[in-house]
């Protein structure tokens, strides 16, 4: 990797590194959300993530650069189409660097806040795909490149670029929107199942009333954690595991409804195990572990939705292919004279 990173044009590596340097501030940024809210604790993998996904795309990216792929690039196309794309990505790295320098000063002016966060991380996934594509029309030997390997050089950064946005806080009145949304969604379908399986509840908002005590369905059960976390799982995987866009969106649009679905069973669980043994075995600490049932329920569920996700992706790379030449080729035998007997029955002057 660091030799064919040498072999790239100046301005190319200079490029890189002050992405980097880009990544470094939005890390610094995201930091402090990171370390004090338990909904965005797994952002601390991002950067990692992030990292391993160039790595493991590197020998095509830099083979692309270098120009030592094996595939010959096509010549450089004049249409209408290519310059269209070079404007539009041309004035996104400029919105971007300005979305950017503006999320900076809300960061340096009123310290962490969403909107400045939002801003960094969305002007900075601008800013790599930008860089990303301006910088692919030529390899070091001066060869061009056409549109469809432009974009699909462009495409390979598209994790890098916007996962970010994933571990960033959303806007808060989104945040607090998706939130609410869920805890409703989460009560009533809790209230129904044990109203349907015969035992009895009260719901009072999203308050839950037992014969033995109530349990609040609060924030955390909300599972804006889990879905958060599945999405950031789902994409890491759609992109090191899978090679078709449209796989990787349904892997996520899987991950966020396998996210929905295990919340509802924990919460279903944590409401019977009140029920049994009252509201405050919830919040009791188990044994050698330290831990509260509530807790041990919560990491149990998202580790078994990221074992599912895992489980999931040998169907997800299937290809099906249908061996209907083979077949007939072994079916019609040259030795076979249509006699309704196997062909290896059937010998010279032979008669019915």
């Amino acid at each position: 990797m660091t030799t064919e990173f040498k072999q790239l044009d100046p301005l190319t590596r200079y490029t890189a590194w002050l992405i980097v340097l880009f990544a470094g501030l939005v890390t610094y940024d995201q930091y402090f959300y990171w370390s004090t809210l338990e909904d965005y604790s797994f952002g601390f993998l991002v950067p990692l993530f992030a990292a391993y996904v160039v790595y493991d795309r590197w020998p095509k990216l830099g083979a692309y650069l270098a120009g030592t792929q094996e595939e010959v690039p096509q010549g450089k196309s004049s249409s209408v189409a290519e310059k269209f794309f070079g404007i539009c990505f041309g004035l996104g790295l400029l919105a971007s660097l300005v979305v950017f320098a503006a999320g900076a000063l809300i960061r340096a002016g009123q310290g962490p806040s969403n909107q400045g966060s939002i801003a960094i991380a969305a002007g900075f996934g601008g800013i790599v795909m930008g860089f990303a594509y301006l910088n692919s029309e030529f390899d070091v030997t001066g060869r061009a490149y056409g549109l469809a390997q432009r974009l699909k050089f462009t495409m390979a950064f598209l994790f890098p670029a916007l996962v970010w946005l994933i571990s960033a806080p959303m806007v808060m009145y989104m945040y607090s929107d998706v939130k609410i949304v869920l805890l409703e969604w989460v009560t009533i379908i809790v209230y129904h199942t044990f109203n349907f399986l015969g035992f009895t509840l009260v719901r009072e908002g999203n308050i839950l009333v037992m014969p033995h005590g109530s349990v609040g369905v609060a924030d955390a059960c909300s599972g804006i954690r889990s879905l958060t976390a599945c999405i950031f799982a789902g994409s890491f995987l759609a992109a090191v595991f899978l090679d078709r866009f449209w796989k990787k969106c349904l892997l996520l649009i899987v991950a966020s409804f396998l996210a929905f679905f295990m919340n509802i069973l924990r919460s279903v669980f944590l409401t019977a195990w009140a029920y049994k043994y009252g509201p405050h075995a919830i919040d009791e600490k188990v044994a050698m572990i330290n831990m509260s049932v509530h807790d041990i329920a919560g990491y149990s569920v998202l580790i078994l939705t990221v074992i599912v996700l895992l489980a999931l992706l040998p169907i997800f790379t299937m290809t099906l292919t249908f061996d209907d030449e083979d077949d007939d080729e072994e079916f019609f035998d040259e030795d076979y004279n249509g006699d309704d007997r196997p062909p290896s029955t059937v010998t010279e002057g032979s008669s019915s």
